[in-house]
């Protein structure tokens, strides 16, 4: 009979750490998911700031090249040159 209770006790506890398991698992998992989410958000966020300076960087350079358009011819040539002749 004292075994039997041993038995069952046994059976307790492990229930209960197998409940407890559970539930930090669980908790572990949804943080885990809300950090994900918060990760997403911040990246989709710092895509987005990207883009937007990027066009504005876009109609900065369209603004000038309209305004001094040989500068601009010249300012290329040069570059193009210039990198020719670090990569030749």
């Amino acid at each position: 009979m004292a075994s039997d209770r041993n038995v069952e006790k046994a059976k307790d506890v492990l229930e209960d750490g197998a409940e407890a398991v559970d539930k930090a698992a669980h908790a572990t998992a949804d943080t885990v998911t809300r950090a994900a989410h918060r990760a997403k958000d911040a990246a989709s966020d710092a895509l987005d700031q990207g883009s937007d300076a990027l066009e504005e960087a876009l109609l900065c350079a369209k603004d000038v090249i309209r305004q001094h358009p040989i500068t601009s011819v010249a300012v290329v040539a040069a570059v193009a040159y210039l990198w020719g002749r670090i990569r030749g």
